[in-house]
């Protein structure tokens, strides 16, 4: 066994979780063995933090904190409260929104500020977990001064598509990235899962060459070229796998609790 104080960070949908978004016995219990061992456990996922909680059950105390909406929310678990939180205002998501609806008729948004959460139809069956809220009309009418985070979604326009087409219609200092689910995720452009990794290696006092990041997609390659040991799964396209050191098997295979048992099992560093 490794005597290095690791930092395992996980991607949830398409990495830890199987295509149905359950996690495996299998990869539960690699999660409980290496913290057992002394390193660290922290996902790093597109979903907003509260749809995450759900895998308290199985993780326990095992997780140090979650990484949620690719970077701009970090919680601890599996209470779910907040430490660090990187919004940006209402009336910037509001340009925003009327632009997208201007250049991509159809398109249908998400979205989370300081006055509540608000989607409208389409967007629950999008995510690989329960959405609580009934949909709305127009997420706009959820008000607020402060948005934490912006989905859209089209039914005619792929993810890559939108990738490709939406950022022209962003103002300035807005990014859009892969949300992890069949949406993409809109926020300030400073901020990923790479720059809320950063900020809880600072917490725990981990430096990036002790970090083991694993991902699928396209959101998590800034993290996989980052981390001292980026690792791509088998099901992820070629240009996540070439950010990566190494590829795994498929997250309907184990991938991850593969890694994690051979890592439990090498010589003393």
């Amino acid at each position: 066994m490794t005597d290095r104080t690791h930092l395992i960070a996980l991607d949830l949908d398409g990495t830890l979780l199987g295509n149905n978004g359950v996690l495996s016995e299998r990869n539960a219990a690699a999660i409980h063995a290496v913290r057992a061992a002394g390193h660290h456990v922290v996902i790093a996922t597109g979903r907003p933090i509260n749809l995450v909680t759900g895998l308290a059950d199985q993780l326990g105390d095992s997780i140090a904190y979650v990484v949620g909406t690719n970077g701009s929310t970090i919680g601890t678990f599996p209470n779910g409260d907040l430490v660090q939180l990187i919004g940006f205002s209402y009336d910037t998501a509001v340009e925003a929104v009327t632009r997208l609806r201007d250049g991509l008729p159809g398109i249908g948004f998400a979205m989370a500020t300081d006055s509540g959460m608000a989607h409208q139809p389409g967007f629950a069956e999008r995510m690989p977990a329960v959405v609580d809220q009934a949909p709305v009309p127009d997420i706009l009418a959820v008000g607020g001064s402060e948005v934490y985070k912006l989905f859209a979604f089209h039914d005619d326009l792929s993810v890559a598509q939108l990738l490709q087409r939406a950022p022209e219609y962003l103002p300035a200092g807005l990014a859009a990235n892969h949300m992890g689910a069949d949406a993409i995720d809109i926020g300030p452009d400073t901020i990923d899962k790479c720059a809320g990794l950063r900020w809880v290696c600072k917490q725990l006092g981990v430096e990036a060459a002790d970090v083991i990041a694993f991902g699928d997609e396209w959101n998590d390659i800034t993290m996989l070229e980052w981390a001292g040991r980026g690792v791509a799964m088998a099901n992820a396209d070629s240009r996540v796998q070439r950010a990566g050191n190494e590829v795994t098997a498929s997250n309907v295979d184990n991938g991850v609790a593969i890694v994690l048992e051979a890592l439990l099992e090498a010589p003393l560093a």
